[in-house]
């Protein structure tokens, strides 16, 4: 699952790089230019890192689960089943594992023949010495379900994962543990500020939509006017955003 962070890590630096881009262009502009959409897409960018981070660690450690390399999380007192198994999957995706399973001798004689070759089939062997050849193939067919990741990537495409408890939701799918009361000891050392920092969240991504989706109009004010923004306020939320996922990620 490092691979969801190190692309968030280059995600956000490119949000940081499009912030310093703003504060040269500023330093050598007059104050006629409006430069400050810049600062509106880097919000944006910083929004759009985070919900990447989240729909790839989740897919990665579903995908470690399935392999067997992660612990499926504890069913919680009031389910009889973790978020993880009941994860629904298409028949028709699942095929092609239903099929090696039912002719599992040929497969097994298929893979031996490829990988060995015909010679190896026709000579005798001992059943201690085939078993690791057979647990290693098998291990391989397992540790290659694209088609599971495309079912989960299917799946996640249609949901946005930047609220707070969108996040939440998502990460019991591979951790049962209280995600924002860990993110809140890791970013403060105190459980207790859990609420604001899930507060602080939510006005980023509140602010993300009004640029997003209302092209940052304030209808408070004349025609054309939109709520203010600096660079101090970019900073601080590209800051927090960047805090929140190293803290998930160490609680992963």
């Amino acid at each position: 699952m490092q691979s969801a962070l190190d692309q968030f890590r280059i995600s956000i630096q490119r949000v940081r790089d499009l912030i310093a881009l703003h504060n040269s262009f500023k330093a050598q502009a007059t104050a006629a230019l409006d430069i400050s959409d810049i600062l509106r897409s880097a919000i944006v960018l910083s929004v759009s890192a985070l919900d990447y981070y989240v729909h790839e660690v989740v897919t990665l450690g579903m995908l470690e689960i399935h392999r067997g390399t992660r612990s499926e999380p504890a069913v919680t007192p009031n389910a009889n089943q973790s978020a993880f198994a009941r994860f629904k999957v298409s028949l028709g995706s699942a095929r092609e594992d239903r099929r090696v399973a039912l002719e599992i001798s040929s497969w097994i004689e298929s893979e031996i023949q490829q990988t060995y070759g015909d010679n190896f089939l026709q000579q005798s062997h001992h059943i201690s010495s085939l078993i690791p050849i057979i647990s290693n193939n098998i291990l391989n067919q397992l540790n290659n379900n694209s088609w599971l990741e495309n079912e989960i990537r299917k799946e996640f495409s249609k949901l946005s994962f930047q609220t707070p408890d969108n996040i939440a939701d998502a990460m019991r799918y591979i951790s049962n543990k209280k995600l924002w009361d860990e993110v809140a000891i890791q970013i403060s050392g105190n459980v207790k500020q859990a609420n604001q920092i899930k507060q602080q969240l939510i006005l980023i991504v509140d602010r993300r939509n009004k640029i997003a989706h209302q092209a940052d109009i304030d209808p408070t004010l004349g025609l054309g006017n939109r709520w203010p923004i600096d660079e101090l306020l970019v900073n601080n939320a590209v800051d927090f955003i960047e805090q929140v996922v190293e803290s998930i990620h160490q609680i992963l």
